[in-house]
């Protein structure tokens, strides 16, 4: 089962669990639209990008020899050598950007059919991620102890997605020369010249602008602000330290946490604990989720120029998806005491909770490719299934405590 397939499956779930068949009818509605727009846009995406113009691709500059360097087994310890090679390695490239033969647009590409812009446009929201960014924060909008209000719901649903779409695009407007570099990002419109970098600055403004306005008129002042703030963090400040510092990845975090706050906000308009539940175990999963595939794709990082940790602390990369591990068990235990979930829910993080630790420490102890796969691939099912056991004594287990606990203040 695909993870979209299975984000899908999970929000079903969800839907059904809710009392409120308007809900039912106008939620199911939604997702499935927007689930076979996601699989179209998938299967078309697969199309080689030359099929949609001939213009002539980023031409790859050649990395300096010790940048080169990096992509083998020793990797630098010296912080100050790889900002040496960083330096070099954006004036390069910098250069190449401003120069004429490097990137061409001709005719036919400025003219490229209109029915593939929106795949133009999905590719470089990063449709994917885009996605799971709205689920976390419809996650955090269902966790919220208030009435559901359907016009609120699509307002933040839809705000949030345009502002996501804005920060991704400006992310690959600033990374053209670096994913030229790396197999996994090569073939991005804007490094195969598909689209020209001032199309794709333009559609980022509309969409961020268009997000911000859907979050202020259809929620709140507070939504709207961390909307434009998560831009503002992963386009500007994260997209920048992730070639300068291994610490871009806490960052990325805080960016990747304020999606189910944002959730909260827009469905009671105020900022509390209850809030830092569901994005407080995002946060935690983002190291073991994310260091298991960088491990495997430290060739690839080097290239890009990516400072990232597994490339220049690989010892330090063990300890810290161990101890993210290990906040995950604090942060479920203490998810009652904020009065949104009960103990029902620590009973169904404990498997869960163990399964990821089990995986993390056997990454410890191997360090290796097929070890950090293993930890990738439970790290999935663990946000999928962990969102499922919130959902599940949210709207279930805690009405069924409240209706024994009338029950005995009647008798």
């Amino acid at each position: 089962m695909s993870l979209l397939t299975s984000i899908y499956t999970l929000w079903i779930i969800t839907v059904i669990l809710c009392d409120n068949a308007l809900k039912l009818v106008v939620t199911l509605s939604v997702m499935q639209l927007i689930h076979n727009i996601c699989l179209l846009s998938r299967t078309l995406c697969r199309i080689p990008w030359k099929c949609f113009s001939t213009a002539t691709e980023f031409k790859v500059c050649q990395l300096p020899k010790a940048t080169a360097q990096l992509s083998c087994i020793n990797y630098s310890e010296d912080v100050r050598a790889r900002n040496v090679i960083n330096k070099a390695y954006d004036e390069k490239h910098l250069a190449g950007l401003n120069s004429a033969t490097n990137l061409q647009f001709n005719q036919k590409n400025k003219e490229h059919n209109v029915l593939k812009t929106p795949l133009l446009y999905a590719s470089l929201s990063k449709w994917y991620l885009t996605w799971f960014v709205v689920m976390t924060t419809d996650a955090g909008f269902c966790l919220a102890p208030v009435t559901f209000d359907h016009s609120t719901f699509f307002f933040a649903t839809i705000g949030t997605a345009l502002c996501s779409c804005a920060a991704n695009t400006l992310n690959q407007i600033a990374e053209v020369p670096y994913d030229a570099q790396m197999d996994r990002t090569k073939g991005r419109p804007l490094v195969k010249a598909v689209i020209s970098p001032v199309h794709a600055f333009l559609f980022s403004v509309f969409s961020g602008t268009t997000g911000a306005l859907c979050l202020y008129y259809g929620t709140n002042t507070v939504t709207t602000i961390l909307g434009v703030s998560n831009i503002l963090l992963y386009a500007g400040i994260y997209t920048s330290l992730k070639r300068k510092h291994w610490f871009n990845t806490w960052v990325g975090a805080v960016v990747g946490a304020i999606p189910p706050v944002m959730g909260w906000t827009a469905a009671t308009g105020s900022l509390d604990a209850g809030a830092l539940i569901f994005s407080g175990i995002l946060y935690a999963w983002q190291f073991p989720h994310f260091y298991a595939l960088a491990w495997r794709r430290r060739g690839d990082y080097a290239r890009g120029s990516y400072h990232m940790l597994p490339l220049s602390h690989p010892i330090a990369t063990k300890y810290v998806v161990v101890s993210h591990s290990a906040l995950l068990w604090a942060l479920c235990m203490a998810a009652p005491l904020t009065g949104v979930t009960s103990l029902g829910f620590v009973g169904l993080s404990i498997p869960l909770n163990f399964w990821l630790t089990l995986k993390s420490l056997k990454f410890y102890r191997q360090t290796n490719s097929n070890s950090a796969h293993h930890l990738y691939k439970c790290s999935l099912y663990y946000i999928l299934l962990i969102s499922l056991a919130l959902i599940v004594d949210r709207k279930v287990l805690t009405k069924i405590n409240l209706e024994k606990y009338d029950n005995i203040l009647l008798a």
